[in-house]
This record gives C-alpha cells, sequence and structure tokens, in this order.
C-alpha cells in the first residue's frame, strides 16, 4: 500500500507541476539528456581528488574573508565596523542574486567542454587577482576611497567566485548516482580542502604574522596583508585551474542536453528556481541553509575578535587551531561507516545538534568560573580540543548537505523531468549568502552599537563589560537560535529507500554501467 500511495502522491505532484511548468510557457516533459560514455565502474580517486583541488580555492576565500577581512579593514585601517560589514553585506546580496542566473546558465549550457567546465575555467584568475587586491588598498586617498576600493573589489571576488562555485559544486552531483559514492565524492571534497587549508593555515600566522614585540598579536602587524593578498590570490587561481583541468575528463560521463538549449533569460531562471523550490524537500533545506548561514554570519563577525580579545589568544596560539584539522579527518574516516546504518538527514540532525549544544557550553563554561585563565596552557588545550570536535560535527554536516542535494536532484528530475544541478547549488548558495550577508550587516551594526567595541583596540586593553557582552552574543544568543534550522531537519523525508525507490523509477536505481546512455523524460 506504501508503494501505491507514494506513486499517488508522485502523479499528483506531477500533475501540479506540469501544470506550473506549462503556465511559465515551458514543458520539462520536453528533456533529454545523454551522456557520450557510461561510466566502466566507480569515479577515479583521482577524480575526486582533482574535484576537491576546488574546495582549496573556496578555503582560502572563506579565511581571508572571515578570519581577516572585517579585522583589516576596521581593526588595522580604522574604518567603523558597521561600514565594513555593510560593504561585505551588499556585495554578498549582488553574489547571491547573480547564484541561480549562474546556476541556471550552466544547467542549459551546452559545448564539447561540457555544461560547467567552461565557467570553472575562465573565471578562475579573475578570482584570484580580485581577492589578492582587497589586501592592496590607497590608505593614502582617505577613508571614501578606501571604502570604494573595498566595495568593488569585494563585488567582484565574490561574482568571479559565483562563476567558478556554482558549476564546480553543481558538477559533483553528476559524477555518480550511487547513495553512497556520492558521499564519498564530497568527503574527499572536504578532506582536500582541510589538508590545504590546514598547511595554509599554519603559513599563514607561522610565517606571515608572527608575534613580535611590537605587535604581540601578529594578526594585528599591518605589513604583512599585501603579501597575505598576494599569496592566497595567487594560490586561489592555482587551485582552481587545477580542479577545473582535472576533472575536464569526465565531461563524457557526464550528462549534457540532447537538443539546443533556450537562449537564456532572467524570466526562465526565475522561473526554474521557482520550480526547484516546488520540490518539498528542497525547499525545507532551503530555509534550514537560510537561517543557518543568517546565524553563522553573525557569529563570523565576532570570531577574530572572540580569539583574539575576549580569549586573548597571540598569532603563535592560534596556530594550535590547526589541530582542529583531525576533527575533519575522523570525519572522513566515520563517514563511510555512518552511510552505511544512518540515513544522511539523521546524521544531519544529531550533529548539529552537538554542535548547537557545545556551542553554548564553551562560553557558559568560562561565564561559571569553570575555565582556566587566560593565558594559560590548559585553557587553550580546552580550546583546541573544543575546536576538534566541532570541526568533526560541522564536517559531516557539510558532508551530508552536500550528498543531499545530490539525492534532492534525482527526486527532481522525476517530479518534473529536469535535471537541475546548478540550480539547486545556486539557489542553496543563494540562501547561504543572502542571509549570512544580513547577519554579517547585523554582526557589525552589534559590535557598533550594543556591544560598543571600540575601534583600533590594542591587544588586551578592551574592558570585561564589552568582552561580556560580546561573549553573551557570539556563545549564548546566536548559537541558541540554531534551535530552528534544527526543527526543520525534522521534517525532511530523504531516506534511502527513498532514493532507490526514485532511481527505480527513472530506470537507473543501481549505477549499472549497461545501462543505456540516454535519459529522457
Amino acid at each position: 500500500m506504501d508503494g501505491v500511495a507514494s506513486v499517488g502522491r508522485n502523479c499528483g505532484t506531477m500533475h501540479s507541476i506540469k501544470a506550473v511548468l506549462e503556465q511559465l510557457g515551458k514543458s520539462g516533459l520536453e528533456v533529454e539528456y545523454t551522456r557520450e560514455r557510461a561510466r566502466p565502474g566507480k569515479v577515479p580517486v583521482l577524480t575526486k581528488v582533482y574535484q576537491g583541488f576546488g574546495g582549496l580555492a573556496n578555503s582560502h576565500k572563506d579565511f581571508a574573508f572571515g578570519t581577516f577581512l572585517l579585522l583589516y579593514y576596521s581593526q588595522i585601517q580604522g574604518l567603523p565596523a558597521s561600514w565594513v560589514s555593510a560593504v561585505i553585506a551588499v556585495s554578498l546580496v549582488i553574489d547571491a542574486v547573480s547564484d541561480p542566473v549562474i546556476g541556471s546558465v550552466s544547467d542549459n549550457f551546452k559545448s564539447r567542454w561540457g555544461r560547467r567546465h567552461p565557467f570553472m575555467i575562465f573565471a578562475a584568475v579573475p578570482f584570484g587577482l580580485c581577492l589578492g587586491a582587497l589586501f592592496f588598498p590607497p590608505t593614502e586617498m582617505g577613508d571614501g576611497i578606501m571604502l570604494a576600493w573595498l566595495a568593488f573589489f569585494t563585488i567582484a571576488t565574490r561574482l568571479a567566485y559565483t562563476f567558478y562555485f556554482v558549476p564546480w559544486n553543481a558538477v559533483a552531483a553528476e559524477f555518480s548516482e550511487d547513495y553512497v559514492e556520492r558521499t564519498s565524492i564530497i568527503t574527499y571534497r572536504y578532506l582536500v580542502g582541510w589538508i590545504g587549508g590546514v598547511i595554509f593555515f599554519i603559513f599563514t600566522f607561522q610565517v606571515l604574522f608572527p608575534n613580535t614585540e611590537e605587535f604581540p598579536a601578529g594578526q594585528l602587524n599591518p605589513m604583512h596583508y599585501p603579501t597575505f593578498g598576494l599569496i592566497a590570490g595567487g594560490l586561489i587561481i592555482a587551485w582552481s585551474l587545477l580542479s577545473a583541468l582535472g576533472t575536464l575528463r569526465e565531461v563524457p560521463y557526464l550528462l549534457q542536453p540532447v537538443k539546443e538549449t533556450p537562449t537564456f533569460s532572467f524570466k526562465r531562471s526565475i522561473s526554474e528556481v521557482l520550480l526547484a523550490l516546488k520540490s518539498r524537500n528542497f525547499r525545507l533545506l532551503f530555509v534550514i541553509f537560510l537561517m543557518f548561514s543568517g546565524l553563522a554570519g553573525v557569529g563570523g563577525v565576532f570570531d577574530i575578535y572572540m580569539n583574539t580579545y575576549f580569549w586573548g589568544l597571540t598569532s603563535t596560539e592560534l596556530q594550535y587551531f590547526v589541530l582542529s584539522g583531525f576533527g575533519a579527518l575522523a570525519s572522513f574516516a566515520s563517514v563511510p561507516f555512518l552511510q552505511k546504518t544512518v540515513d544522511k538527514h539523521t546524521l544531519l540532525l544529531t550533529f548539529l545538534s552537538a554542535f548547537m549544544t557545545l556551542a553554548i557550553l564553551k562560553v557558559c563554561l568560562r561565564f561559571w568560573g569553570i575555565l582556566p585563565e587566560n593565558g594559560e596552557t590548559m585553557l587553550l588545550v580546552f580550546l583546541v580540543c573544543h575546536g576538534i570536535v566541532m570541526t568533526y560535527l560541522l564536517t559531516t554536516c557539510g558532508i551530508m548537505v552536500g550528498s543531499l542535494i545530490a539525492d534532492l536532484v534525482d527526486e527532481q528530475e522525476l517530479e518534473t523531468g529536469l535535471r537541475q544541478e546548478g540550480v539547486f547549488a545556486s539557489a542553496i548558495s543563494f540562501a547561504s549568502k543572502a542571509t549570512s550577508s544580513v547577519g554579517i550587516l547585523i554582526g557589525g551594526i552589534l559590535l557598533d552599537t550594543v556591544i560598543a567595541f571600540p575601534r583600533q583596540a590594542e591587544f588586551g586593553s578592551v574592558d570585561d563589560d564589552t568582552l561580556f557582552l560580546l561573549a553573551l552574543n557570539d556563545g549564548v544568543i546566536i548559537p541558541a537560535l540554531f534551535f530552528i534550522p534544527i526543527f526543520l531537519i525534522t521534517r525532511m523525508n530523504v531516506s534511502r529507500a527513498r532514493l532507490a525507490e526514485i532511481q527505480a523509477a527513472l530506470g537507473r536505481g543501481d549505477n549499472d554501467s549497461s545501462k543505456p546512455d540516454a535519459v529522457t523524460q
């Protein structure tokens, strides 16, 4: 009876979505995709590694933006934190709007290099150059010019990143149709990103920002930021090109439209995003990302302030947080075993709940007087161990989300006849960036108004009341709000059995290379 009910629900959904498609002037039932060749066996490990190099470019960008950009322009260059946060927020909104456009274009793009790779290849150089320019502001020309410089190159970096990241993220869903191997692909992506990110983290604080007598917290030394920009930008170009060119050989195994695709239009892009949001599971995941990214955006503003001023960590001590990479390694090692018995959304629910609990506990232990004082070795040990566990939890959550998106693409294909890897990836990216921008803006406003954090503050000079407000917001109020996305995860229905049912209906449930190459809806 369950199978009959499921078929009935699917038929009802198909009629509803077909009506929407016809109202929008498109018929998803006419779309046909094909592979030039059937894959003989599993996705090669080398392909997974090459795909992971794109995660390194993303890791360097996140490190530069999340750790240094606000600190550099507010605490070192002297711009108000709310100004800098507003610029970053606006750039994220512009970036977010561009995501569905690029996702739609790449979904419908057709070339001998496939749907995704041309965008990845041609975006690599502008991506790295624009990020590097952020750390070469015209400091002698006044705050207005410097703010304009920040705005232009922040927007340019994010747009170039979108042209690279959305196709790179979407192509991961095309490599395999297997429930477990999709998780393996995402795991390699995180593994490569983490290993390279850890090495870059050590290099940054050990070589570029060492502690000195003049700057006991090396991250407050303005002299080394241009060098950081040059190196980060150069590495982004290298990793982006290596990932794109290294996976170019996989194009014959990827799905492409058989017929000529429609010309691009904004109306079409919006229609495709709205169609994607007709999926209940994807709509829930979209809202979860809206909430998660907004909260993470606020917390991200506070992170470097908390580490530098609340916990009193120097750049030498910050280097030990590289050990949090062991949490990522533990995730990579345990996910394959967890996946054998536990569904992805259940893992996501469990691990995000633990993440919220431990985030609140960390600061509360200081409020309760349980943790050692700043400067004591045992405090650093606790913070590093806490970071390892939190990294384990968050990395596992990220792997589950990346793998879930690939499963939801199959569900969408069954219901609409369209494969929307790019639209799904871009919609999630949109949700992440749009609300993250609001979170960053709120974080900057909180720093300037509610917390009243002083600008260009010297290491160890901030009063206790200000530090308490900083910790209360970052360590208690913001993490407690993660309860909302956690609740929404409980409403999802994306199980292993459900995916098997979907892929059986699509006629390719076992990922057998003997099946026909063409997939017609």
